[in-house]
């Protein structure tokens, strides 16, 4: 079976004409609608002709790309590197993915760069070795990943909090029951009696708080209990009792509108808002507005904080895998998350999630 494949034309200026590039219908059809960035690069690294989605990766309006170096997309300390990669696949061109074993990135206009994927497949004809490039933004991909390693750590670290807590608080607390028990059965006077099941009282009271402490922790059974509403009122009081910021409360009633996954969702984003709020923002206020429409919960938490640059949190520093997550939570009932911020300027993270129909349910 045939195949045909693509051709560089160039115009009389001896630039190329790309959209004389692809001679096949088909393979012109695939190139425009690419999911992914691909550029035609001749054996001198020159661009010859680039599809829409390769502009949109590297900001570029895609005729702009046409005529420049290949080198124009990678960044500055990596050119050198790049250059030697690119004669060492033109010395032995075969189809491979470029940069085995290395973080490879890519630069937009501005100067910014990205983390890629790039495929390469030699393409020969009448007018020599071109190559084909396929590239693709994987930074979805590594933050989700990072975020999966995240949750694992947090897992981990929960699981050893857990752990601390029972062994240094509560099993403290039970063997000085039994301790007391013990006394109270040897003691014959009866006020040195009354002394010790007061203490063991108030022993048991603190021990039962501490357990009921870390369940909490686990998944709130107010929940269940009393609805979304009074369980982040009760979050909300415990946070600030324990040294949190001011916090402004106000909540239409949502529990008739929602299921319980929904009602989960809310509140880990709003917990998780709220303690962004005080580990990375260090708010003196933050606001929080729960309000509903026929189709939507809407939960808004704004804190008058530091602030950030979103495109630079990271997952390792907690706050960019707790944007993650949040977002993460969120697509798993149909919702979405909304982050605005800039530095000095505090921080507004705004959730929708819809309200679920008996078409739905």
């Amino acid at each position: 079976m045939s195949q045909t494949t693509p051709h560089v034309n160039e115009t009389a200026s001896g630039r190329p004409d790309s959209a004389a590039d692809l001679e096949s219908g088909e393979f012109r059809a695939m190139f425009e609608a690419s999911p992914d960035g691909i550029i035609l690069v001749d054996a001198g690294g020159r661009i010859r002709a680039a599809n829409p989605r390769a502009g949109e990766l590297f900001d570029y309006a895609r005729e702009e790309l046409v005529g420049q170096q290949v080198e124009v997309l990678v960044p500055d300390a990596a050119r050198d590197l790049h250059r030697g990669e690119r004669e060492c696949f033109t010395a032995d061109p075969h189809a491979r993915p470029m940069g085995i074993g290395l973080e490879l990135r890519g630069r937009r206009r501005d100067g910014t760069s990205f983390p890629v994927e790039i495929s390469l497949s030699p393409l020969r004809t009448e007018r020599g070795l071109f190559v084909i490039a396929t590239i693709r933004d994987v930074t979805q991909r590594l933050r989700l990943r990072a975020f999966g390693l995240g949750a694992l750590r947090a897992a981990e670290e929960e699981r050893r909090r857990i752990a601390r807590e029972l062994h240094d608080d509560t099993a403290q607390r039970l063997a000085a029951i039994q301790l007391r028990l013990q006394l109270l059965k040897d003691e014959r006077s009866r006020s040195d009696r009354t002394a010790l099941l007061e203490e063991i009282r108030n022993d048991l009271a603190e021990a039962g708080e501490a357990v009921r402490r870390i369940a909490r922790g686990l998944r709130p059974p107010a929940l269940e209990d009393v609805g979304v509403v009074t369980a982040l009122r009760s979050h909300i009081r415990a946070h600030i009792e324990e040294g949190g910021p001011d916090v402004e409360f106000e909540a239409d009633p949502v529990d008739g509108l929602l299921g319980d996954e929904e009602k989960l969702v809310l509140y880990r984003v709003v917990q998780e808002a709220l303690s962004n709020s005080v580990r990375h923002a260090a708010a003196s206020l933050v606001s929080i507005r729960i309000a509903t429409s026929s189709h939507t919960v809407t939960a808004v938490v704004t804190d008058d904080g530091r602030g950030f640059a979103i495109g630079r949190a990271q997952p390792e520093d907690g706050r960019g895998l707790g944007l993650v997550g949040m977002r993460e939570r969120a697509s798993l009932v149909g919702g979405r998350v909304e982050i605005e911020s800039e530095p000095g300027a505090g921080t507004r993270v705004r959730l929708q999630i819809p309200v679920p129909t008996e078409e739905s349910e």
